[in-house]
């Protein structure tokens, strides 16, 4: 390490621990935007600098990747810090007290219980069927295609995602039942082949276990969640090794799972540094990929078949393997000028710091859902940008018709704000 990588990785450390020292103060709590972008990609570019260049194969990292994070996360933070300093000036409530929280209680709507397990069971019946009449290896990306990629059935698997996390949320001793449509959606995730989005519904649901008191956060549950992504990343590995290629385990599959396994966590980091290194040869991109949901969208509504693609075409070589991820402010670097750069970043965060003002007010299932599954969007920023998937958008209107759904024709009318005892004056 010379010594201006010394200062870039020194200064970015003091950086993050100013702006969370100020987070903190402002929101009084770790479960915040800014928290879950910058604190994950810290941890990841640690584990990075740890094994650049060293005997697990990777390639060595370049420092100066790190200075777009400088800059994205100084301008993600205006708009959180700027809402907070409103608030406090007006008096409002910063955060909920989560002993008296009603989310904490709260029962699961019937409308979401009926729903959850009406669609894994259809899901079982679509992977029977899927299985009689694909001609595609179980466990291949093709097999994922045919069962759930695109159609019916790929609009199905993304109301699935945030019916997921509900199910997880509300899922305990009294509630055990509901590990049936948990332990379903696992297995539709996991046969479409996409990692990120068998992770982020998981996430989404332990934040908020523990945001609302439900779960404690304790070592042993940090252990169990760090096997448990190990697990994912084995499973998905396992599924292509022995079932897709037919091969059997030994000494050469175990240093395949564990380096991809490293390869996954650092993809972002390594795949920004070696574009950076490279002289970002992908710059220039189209501002179109970053709102390819909406320019999609409209495409679709005019008859227009050529799609945009968020997905980076250029792969680098990590040591381990190809990438084509990086992180979620180099990928908007390579896709912005320096002024879309600024709105973006201030526009996504303003967006974000006011769903954590709407769970604030109304504390429901459906905004705490949205909210905790954009923020656990932002904790996967070290490893791309996901804010251009259709997936986020539609899942959010999805949830955002059930919830209207709930209120106005089931007739729950679940939109109970967090209660803060009163303490009474003194006579």
């Amino acid at each position: 390490m010379s010594f201006s990588d010394f200062v870039i990785l020194f200064s970015f450390i003091l950086e993050v621990g100013v702006l969370q020292y100020v987070e903190y103060k402002a929101w009084k709590t770790l479960f915040t935007p800014l928290s879950f972008l910058m604190l994950p990609y810290l941890v990841v570019l640690i584990i990075t600098l740890f094994i650049s260049g060293t005997s697990f194969g990777f390639v060595a990292f370049y420092y100066p990747s790190i200075l777009i994070w400088h800059i994205g996360i100084f301008l993600f933070a205006i708009p959180s810090f700027s809402i907070a300093y409103i608030m406090q000036r007006k008096g409002l409530q910063m955060t909920i007290d989560t002993s008296q929280d009603s989310m904490r209680e709260s029962k699961m709507p019937r409308l979401l219980i009926i729903l959850s397990l009406f669609l894994s069971l259809l899901f079982l019946w679509h992977l029977r069927s899927t299985l009689s009449s694909s001609k595609q290896a179980l466990g291949s990306d093709e097999f994922g295609e045919d069962f759930s990629g695109f159609g019916f059935w790929g609009h199905l698997r993304i109301l699935t995602i945030p019916l997921y996390v509900i199910c997880m949320y509300y899922v305990g001793k009294k509630r055990w039942w509901l590990w049936f449509p948990v332990i379903v959606f696992t297995v539709v995730s996991v046969l479409n082949q996409v990692k990120g989005w068998t992770i982020i519904p998981i996430l989404a649901a332990l934040a908020m276990r523990i945001y609302t008191g439900r779960t404690r956060l304790t070592l042993r549950l940090l252990i169990i969640g760090v096997l448990g992504m190990f697990a994912i990343f084995f499973t998905f590995y396992a599924m292509s090794i022995l079932v897709v290629q037919d091969r059997g385990v030994s000494d050469d599959f175990m240093d395949f799972i564990f380096g991809h396994f490293f390869h996954y966590l650092t993809s972002g980091t390594y795949g920004w540094s070696i574009d950076v290194e490279r002289g970002i040869p992908d710059d220039g991109g189209s501002f179109e990929m970053i709102i390819a949901q909406l320019v999609n969208l409209a495409k679709s509504a005019t008859g227009d078949k050529e799609l945009v693609s968020p997905i980076n075409t250029l792969f680098f070589f990590s040591g381990r393997s190809l990438t084509n991820v990086r992180t979620i402010f180099g990928t908007l670097y390579i896709n912005t000028t320096a002024v879309s750069f600024t709105i973006y970043t201030l526009i996504l965060s303003t967006i974000i710091y006011t769903m954590k003002l709407l769970a604030l007010k109304y504390a429901n299932i459906y905004t705490y859902t949205v909210y905790f599954f954009y923020i656990t969007l932002l904790f996967m920023g070290w490893f791309d940008l996901y804010f251009a998937n259709l997936t986020i958008f539609e899942s959010a209107v999805m949830l955002f018709f059930l919830f209207l759904f709930d209120w106005l024709v089931v007739g729950n009318r679940f939109i109970a704000r967090a209660k803060v005892q009163e303490v009474p004056e003194s006579k």
